[in-house]
């Protein structure tokens, strides 16, 4: 583990410290609920995509330009 590493978890523990027990229960339902999903196919091929910048479109030079390729049909 590196330092920067060891710097972040003792960051979150002094954060999760100072949490109440209702935050405290809300947190542990998020990571419970993190911990048992699964992606579906379309997420998945979404986060290759981005860790594959070939497969990404753009850039864009304007809002306009990005929502109309946003809202285009995903099979043209």
């Amino acid at each position: 583990m590196t330092v920067a590493q060891i710097a972040v978890r003792e960051s979150l523990y002094r954060r999760i410290l100072d949490l109440s027990d209702e935050e405290v229960g809300l947190l542990e339902r998020y990571v419970s609920d993190l911990e048992g999903h699964e992606p579906n196919e379309r997420t998945v091929k979404a986060i290759e995509d981005s860790l594959n910048p070939a497969n990404l479109v753009g850039p864009f030079s304007t809002v306009e330009a990005l929502m109309e390729s946003l809202l285009a049909d995903d099979d043209a």
